[in-house]
């Protein structure tokens, strides 16, 4: 596609198979270890690769768009239910930023 997210590629190990699934967004679930080594070299990282967050308490990393959630940011609960609420206020700051660049209107 363009500039934004249209679609998943899901590949079956066991089959070969691969089948698309429209999608215009993704949450990677990345376990007890930060999985971040797919993303940008522009997304600003800690020495054990974990994301850095531009603002305490919010989920904006160092690229403007991009938003950590839950367990690739935090590497001291690194629980699901942290996940959760992180991914919630990810999903808040990401319709914000959006609204902000005239995709819509936030609310506050």
């Amino acid at each position: 596609g363009g500039d934004r997210m249209e679609k998943l590629i899901l590949h079956n190990s066991a089959s070969g198979e691969d089948v698309e699934m429209a999608a215009g967004s993704l949450f990677f679930a990345i376990g007890h270890n930060p999985v971040t080594n797919f993303l940008p070299a522009e997304i600003e990282t800690h020495p054990n690769g974990y994301l850095k967050l531009t603002q305490p308490g919010r989920t904006f990393t160092s690229v403007p768009g991009i938003f950590a959630a839950g367990d690739v940011s935090d590497h001291v609960y690194r629980q699901a239910v942290v996940a959760a609420g992180r991914g919630a206020a990810a999903a808040i700051d990401a319709e914000r930023w959006l609204a902000a660049g005239g995709f819509g209107a936030a609310q506050e």
